[in-house]
């Protein structure tokens, strides 16, 4: 699916303009977010070659599309430190989701689930805030409808299990709880 998207992305007229109107996607910004996605789907198989693929795709999304503060699909933060989470680059993951979190402020769906990201590296770090920081993600998913967006917090909440302490364990109940919970 994602070889036949960016097959259709090159359908696109490379002079195309709608890139710049909110909402709309040009060229440039449909095979970024193709390459992304790509990325994503790399980073999951379990061989080296796969890892650097990834890491090449991320580098072309970049190179490819620089999004406006305004364009609601436009993080490619929020990806890249998920990728370096899942790698267990915590150093590398946090400016990614930092950046991320500043991109998205004022949007609570986006910026939610760019916190979840941040808490997560925090958690898994062990560093202290990261309980606070958990306990801000997940307070502000459960407000939130989507299913899909609620899921994001299975990460966190794997995190926070495998952390000791009364507090992480109590995180990771309420984190499942809000993960599995349909509004």
């Amino acid at each position: 699916m994602l070889q036949y998207a960016g097959v259709k992305a090159a359908d696109i007229p490379l002079d195309e303009q709608r890139a710049v109107v909110v909402g709309e996607v040009g060229r440039a910004a449909v095979q970024a977010v193709v390459l992304v996605a790509e990325a994503t789907a790399l980073s999951g198989l379990d061989y080296s070659e796969a890892a650097q693929s990834a890491d090449t795709a991320m580098v072309k999304a970049r190179e490819l599309w620089t999004p406006t503060p305004a364009d609601p699909y436009g993080d490619l933060d929020r990806p890249a430190a998920c990728l370096e989470l899942e790698r267990g680059h915590l150093d590398t993951a946090e400016p990614f989701a930092v950046a991320s979190m500043r991109r998205w402020e004022g949007r609570s769906r986006s910026r939610t689930q760019s916190a979840i990201v941040l808490a997560a590296i925090h958690v898994r770090a062990g560093e202290p805030r990261g309980l606070q920081l958990a306990h801000s993600a997940i307070t502000a998913a459960a407000e939130l409808t989507s299913v899909r967006a609620r899921r994001r917090l299975e990460p966190l909440a794997a995190a926070l299990a495998a952390r000791r302490g009364a507090d992480a364990e109590q995180l990771a109940r309420m984190a499942r709880q809000v993960a599995t919970t349909r509004v």
